[in-house]
C-alpha cells in the first residue's frame, strides 16, 4: 500500500511541476508546434468515432470475461478480467482523441504501434487515419483476440495487422514490413530500459517526417528519465510534451533543437490577458 501511495504522490506532484512549465498556444513562436497545438489540443469537436469507441469501452467495462494475460513488461502472467484490463490499461478518452487528431492532421501513410492491449488506442489511431496502413504489437494473445474483435465490430480492421508476441520478436519483423513508418506510438512497456530499446530500434528504420509517440512518459521517475534521454537524443530535434502524451519528432529541418509542455489555453485562462 505503501509503495502504491509513494507512486501516486510522484505522479501528482510531476503533474504539478509539468503544469506549472507548460505554455498554450499564446505562447508559442514555432508555426509548426502552433499548428500542432491547434490541431491536437485546441479542436474540441466531436467526431463521430469518439462515440463508437467509448460504446466499445463502455461494453468491456461490463464485460464478465477473463483473459489469461502474458505480461512481456513485467513479466508476470496471471487470469483478469476483460473489464480490470480495460480500466487499468486502456487508453483514457482523452488521450485517445489526442491520438486520433495526431493521426488526422499529420496524415501518416504507415503506423506502428507496441502495446495493443484491447484496441482502445488503436482503434483511435485508425479512426483517424483510415487510408494508412497499420501493424500493432501485443504480448498477450488473448488481450489482442479481444482487440481484433473490437475492430472488427467497428469495421476498423483494414489494412490493419495485429500482431502477438514478444516485441524482441515481432518488432523488427514489423519494422521491415513496414519499411519506414511515419507514426511510432509506443505503449508496450512502461520501464526505461525496454522503452530506449525499442525507440533505438525504431530510429533505425525512421525517416525525417516519422513522430514518435509516448505514452505515460510521467508515469514514473524511471520513465521521466528515459524521456530525459529521449530529448537529448542527436537526431530527436522537437519534442512537444501533452503529459498524457510526449512527442518526438527527428525531423533536420528543425535546425534549433526545441523542447515544448503545452496545455490547453483554457487550463491557464488568465494568460490571455
Amino acid at each position: 500500500m505503501a509503495g502504491i501511495q509513494t507512486a501516486a504522490w510522484f505522479r501528482v506532484r510531476q503533474w504539478i511541476r509539468f503544469y506549472r512549465r507548460a505554455v498554450t498556444r499564446y505562447q508559442i513562436h514555432s508555426p509548426f508546434v502552433f499548428q500542432l497545438t491547434e490541431a491536437v489540443l485546441e479542436d474540441r469537436r466531436f467526431y463521430y468515432a469518439f462515440g463508437e469507441i467509448e460504446w466499445i469501452r463502455r461494453e468491456l467495462l461490463k464485460s464478465d470475461a477473463e483473459a489469461d494475460v502474458v505480461d512481456f513488461g513485467t513479466g508476470k502472467n496471471r487470469r483478469r478480467r476483460v473489464s480490470e484490463i480495460t480500466r487499468n490499461a486502456a487508453s483514457a478518452a482523452s488521450q485517445g482523441r489526442m491520438l486520433f487528431r495526431l493521426a488526422d492532421w499529420l496524415a501518416p501513410r504507415t503506423i506502428l504501434e507496441l502495446g495493443t492491449s484491447v484496441g482502445i488506442g488503436t482503434m483511435y489511431l485508425r479512426a483517424g487515419n483510415l487510408l494508412a496502413t497499420m501493424i500493432s504489437l501485443e504480448g498477450c494473445p488473448q488481450t489482442i483476440s479481444v482487440a481484433r474483435n473490437n475492430l472488427n465490430t467497428l469495421g476498423l480492421d483494414r489494412r490493419t495487422e495485429l500482431v502477438d508476441g514478444p516485441f524482441e520478436e515481432t518488432l523488427i519483423p514489423a519494422l521491415e514490413k513496414l519499411v519506414s513508418p511515419d507514426m511510432v506510438y509506443i505503449d508496450g512497456n512502461h520501464r526505461k530500459d525496454p522503452a530506449l530499446q525499442y525507440f533505438e530500434t525504431c530510429l533505425q528504420y525512421a525517416n525525417n517526417s516519422t513522430v514518435f509517440i509516448f505514452d505515460d512518459i510521467h508515469w514514473s521517475r524511471d520513465m521521466e528519465d528515459a524521456w530525459s534521454v529521449i530529448k537529448n537524443h542527436p537526431r530527436v530535434t522537437l519534442t512537444v510534451d501533452l503529459y498524457d502524451i510526449s512527442l518526438a519528432f527527428v525531423n533536420p529541418a528543425f535546425r534549433e533543437k526545441q523542447h515544448f509542455s503545452i496545455v490547453p489555453a483554457r487550463w491557464k485562462f488568465w494568460l490571455l490577458m
